[in-house]
């Protein structure tokens, strides 16, 4: 049985990244591993602390009747009660811990957001350069991906750029800083006149 016609369509697609991981294992095999560096994904270079270790090792040698069990589609209550109190320690306004949900990493996150927000044919503004899986993630759920290129030469916010691009049928822009891939991190002021313009659009 042959996968779906639009499968193929996005493996054929994102071949590029295959044969860039290729084209990364032949030239460490020539070069040697200290001579070519591998920035393709985020990977930290330092192992976990040694308390983030022990603690690990003290939570399986005294296990808790039930932490195998199933937990909240949110998370676990006492864990979500932790984030919502270090969020509203560094944010001038309260987070409830109803307000936090616990995913599988980013791109969990992302698919959640999106599945809650998009209706068919909506659109999703994306920061270009973007990290490619954003694409998959809006088509998943229906939603139509719109680039807007950030400025050429410091891969800054272009604010003109973004403010032409949103529409009728505008439902989201995704944002992360440090930025993926470029590690730009976009200044306080850019953030905060972004800010102004989407309330604006949404008024």
């Amino acid at each position: 049985m042959s996968v779906a016609i639009k499968v193929s369509s996005c493996i054929e697609r994102s071949s590029w990244i295959r044969k860039m991981f290729e084209e990364g294992a032949r030239l460490r095999s020539l070069h040697g591993d200290d001579k070519v560096f591998d920035f393709t994904l985020g990977n930290p270079s330092t192992e976990p602390p040694a308390d983030f270790r022990a603690e690990l090792l003290r939570l399986a040698s005294q296990p808790q009747a039930g932490m195998h069990r199933y937990m909240n589609n949110a998370g676990y209550e006492e864990t979500r009660a932790a984030v919502a109190a270090h969020l509203s320690r560094r944010s001038p306004r309260p987070v409830a811990a109803r307000h936090i949900i616990m995913t599988c990493g980013a791109g969990g996150g992302l698919n959640v957001i999106l599945k809650t927000l998009l209706n068919p044919g909506e659109e999703v503004i994306i920061l270009a350069p973007y990290f490619v899986e954003y694409k998959f993630y809006i088509d998943n759920h229906g939603g139509v991906s719109r680039e807007v290129w950030t400025d050429r030469d410091t891969f800054q916010l272009d604010l003109a750029a973004i403010e032409k691009a949103i529409g009728p049928m505008t439902r989201a822009l995704i944002l992360n800083s440090p930025n993926n891939p470029t590690g730009v991190i976009y200044p306080r002021e850019a953030l905060t006149a972004l800010g102004a313009l989407l309330a604006r659009k949404e008024a």
